[in-house]
């Protein structure tokens, strides 16, 4: 409805029983939805950069998703049943116009491409029953003090190209985080002072230089549920060689290992540690050379090897060693977190 310039309200403007409204590219269309939606339970608009959005009188809604809508006032103080909300493709939005401290039922909260969005107001928030935290922008810094949501379970922080740091006291603020994923963070140095959760059980890094190098200060040996590890995309000089020794804890049982073109070796002494190891996968490491049976943990059960030139003809000639080496692996499957779970011994 691109042509679509005024939204014609009749009867007071009353939907007593719409429970769901999406308006979708009407770049033309200015002035404000329905006042009096008193049943509406989701609402997504979406490259409407007119459009004023007032929901004050929406009591029941629970889901609020805004895409692309450049210019959008967005009001909904006093809104307290919300429980997702996106926001995605705002290149002005420099702040929040809300307070994040009013919505406490949120369980969702998803902020993408907001160039201008440097940071979380101070003092926020103390969202209960958040558990899901999603942040793709140029984020500088996270709230002095942390991010005080004792329910948050996953973390992911994204494209933060300026961000030193991540959030403060995550060992006893975050205490139910058990999946963190944070990519293009490339200026994060270490972890934060405590540590990260007793409960983490999934952790993905994906092109963190600064903080690959400083590996040997992780204290990931000290997480007692951590069960996945993923590393992904490291720069040149920075990763030759991975896995010292007592890097990370026993209890890991899949290692991801993607898109590492300068890493040459893989210590053999910190594999055969893992002794609850059953998956490793190896993915586009053209550099990597040669992977000795014998630095292997006897607890492996599959070993994927993708797009490692040097490596491949070596492990073909390992094809009675009772480990299976599965050449033709479905690996798209592994590279979400949502998915790793899905791998199965057959």
């Amino acid at each position: 409805m691109s042509e679509w310039v005024q939204w014609i309200q009749l009867d007071a403007g009353e939907f007593p029983r719409l429970q769901e409204l999406e308006v979708i590219n009407c770049p033309n269309l200015i002035g404000g939805l329905p006042k009096r939606v008193p049943s509406l339970a989701r609402l997504k608009v979406e490259k409407c950069p007119g459009l004023v959005a007032s929901l004050e009188r929406a009591t029941c809604i629970h889901e609020v998703v805004l895409e692309e809508c450049e210019g959008v006032q967005f009001e909904m103080q006093g809104v307290s049943s919300i429980e997702i909300l996106k926001i995605m493709y705002f290149a002005s939005l420099e702040e929040f116009a809300i307070e994040l401290s009013t919505l406490t039922h949120l369980k969702e909260l998803r902020v993408e491409n907001c160039p201008r969005l440097f940071a979380f107001p101070e003092g926020m928030m103390r969202l209960n029953n958040l558990k899901k935290l999603t942040v793709r922008c140029n984020m500088v810094f996270f709230p002095r003090g942390g991010l005080p949501a004792p329910n948050l379970s996953c973390l992911r922080v994204q494209g933060c190209k300026k961000l030193k740091a991540l959030p403060e006291q995550m060992h006893t603020l975050l205490p139910s985080l058990a999946v963190l994923c944070f990519r293009g963070c490339s200026e994060i140095e270490s972890f934060p002072k405590g540590g990260l959760p007793s409960k983490l059980s999934s952790l993905f890094i994906n092109d963190c230089k600064k903080l690959v190098g400083s590996r040997r200060d992780w204290g990931l040996q000290r997480l007692p549920s951590l069960q996945c590890f993923s590393l992904l995309g490291e720069s040149k000089g920075v990763l030759e060689s991975f896995l010292e020794e007592g890097l990370l804890p026993t209890t890991v049982t899949m290692l991801f290992m993607f898109y590492m073109p300068n890493l040459k070796s893989l210590n053999s002494r910190g594999l055969q540690l893992l002794g609850s190891l059953k998956y490793m996968l190896i993915w586009n490491c053209s550099q990597l050379q040669s992977l000795q049976e014998e630095g292997l943990p006897t607890s492996l059960l599959e070993l994927f090897i993708m797009y490692c030139p040097l490596l491949n003809p070596h492990c073909r000639r390992k094809e009675k060693t009772g480990i299976r080496l599965l050449m033709s692996l479905l690996y798209v499957s592994m590279v979400k977190p949502s998915l790793t779970k899905s791998i199965s011994v057959q």
